[in-house]
């Protein structure tokens, strides 16, 4: 048995004003009913005692009694009145008679017309709901669009809402304020990391070269010198980190530092990936299935491109096991272009994979341990949603990771 489905607000607000239309009308009528039905019973009062039988001032009747005269006066509305006269006694009775009967008929066709109207004027009312809801809505209707379409990278975007300044544009300024609010924060905090990313490189690689240096220069005792090794892998570590951070930044700040180009091969950039991946390939023992693919070009930028395929083939090289496999493919289909990277390990069936596109995760590793950074996923669904693209993550059968990442085709591509 389902649930009944509730009215949404755009359905009960027509209900509510069709609900009023016809309660007016109904009021009205049954109003306009009861005024004519007491108009109707004063007249027959009227006529009833305007017949009377003709008497002389003493009281005595000015006729004989087999003569006795009956005068009934009915008024026209029009300043003369109609005077009817018999004799009998029965002249007023039938009067009387047939003007309530007239009354009745009357009073009857007008409840008969008024159901009519009423019924029709609920149709016209019901009518006017619908479109006095959905006129009052529509700049409601148009905020909500507009603002499902502004995401993390379109903060820039503002409804401006025109119209008259009631209380749906006061609502429109509100988002557009809270929108302002974001943008700010969210280009303080890029700020920031490409600042801190800028000032820490420096002194990391003032580091590294005073550790290098002697080290080189074999003037470092044998006892230091796994230390010194290890120093030199954890600034390594962390010169990757800031320059993770940094196309992170601007790839989400799009600062112009990047340059704009129309159109990226997936398969030339997956084999440059491939090459230089080539000695940690050979180092893990891992089986590469790379076929030669046609050209799938794409509508984005190449470097931000390059960015993304690097990093996952350095993901799926990274958390691969040694011996195990690793399979990139790419191609095209009506949607656009696309390149796949799959990769032997951790079996991640169950696992909440979107959880691997947030910053520094990394699975089950902690953040103090293991060689990745856990930007390198969260690096490529940035790019991939500011080039109009998408980053589907799915397990392997078996065991490991298959990262989908596509892009949308060129113009022009469909006409061909």
């Amino acid at each position: 048995m389902t649930a009944r489905r509730r009215w949404g607000f755009r359905a009960r607000l027509a209900a509510l004003i069709a609900g009023v239309f016809i309660t007016g009308g109904v009021v009205l009528l049954g109003v306009q009913y009861l005024l004519v039905q007491q108009l109707f019973a004063q007249g027959i009062s009227t006529i009833t005692t305007g017949c009377f039988s003709t008497t002389d001032q003493s009281g005595h009747s000015s006729v004989s009694d087999d003569q006795l005269a009956e005068t009934c006066t009915i008024g026209t509305g029009s300043g003369d009145d109609i005077s009817v006269t018999g004799t009998g006694g029965g002249v007023g009775s039938v009067v009387v008679q047939q003007t309530t009967e007239l009354s009745q008929e009357v009073l009857s066709g007008l409840l008969i017309w008024s159901v009519i109207i009423l019924l029709v004027f609920a149709g016209l009312a019901v009518l006017a709901a619908r479109w006095l809801s959905a006129r009052s809505l529509d700049r409601i209707s148009g905020i909500t669009a507009t603002t499902r379409e502004i995401t993390r990278d379109d903060l820039h975007r503002r409804l401006s809402l025109p119209g008259p300044d009631d209380e749906i544009k006061e609502l429109g300024d509100t988002i557009d304020g809270m929108l302002d609010r974001l943008d700010e924060a969210f280009t303080r905090q890029d700020r920031f990391i490409t600042g801190a990313s800028h000032e820490l490189r420096t002194p990391l690689t003032t580091t590294r070269t005073l550790l290098e240096i002697p080290l080189t220069q074999g003037r470092v005792p044998a006892e230091l010198e796994p230390a010194v090794r290890g120093a030199l892998a954890a600034n390594a570590r962390s010169e990757r980190l800031i320059a993770a951070l940094l196309a992170l930044a601007r790839v989400r700040h799009r600062d112009g530092a990047l340059p704009l180009a129309p159109e990226a091969d997936l398969s030339a950039v997956a084999a440059a990936a491939l090459d230089g991946h080539e000695r940690d390939i050979a180092a893990r023992s891992l089986r590469l299935i790379a076929p030669v693919a046609a050209p799938a070009v794409a509508a984005a930028e190449p470097e931000l491109v390059r960015i993304a395929v690097g990093n996952l083939v350095d993901n799926a090289v990274r958390h691969n096991r040694d011996g195990g496999e690793l399979t990139v493919h790419a191609g095209t289909d009506e949607r656009g272009a696309w390149i796949e990277v799959s990769n032997s390990g951790r079996d991640l069936t169950g696992t909440d994979l979107s959880a691997l596109t947030e910053p520094f995760h990394r699975g089950e590793d902690s953040r103090l341990a293991g060689d990745g950074l856990g930007l390198g996923l969260a690096l490529v669904e940035t790019i991939a949603r500011s080039q109009g693209g998408t980053l589907v993550l799915t397990p392997r059968d078996g065991d490991g990771l298959r990262a989908r990442l596509s892009f949308p085709r060129r113009a022009g591509d469909d006409e061909r």
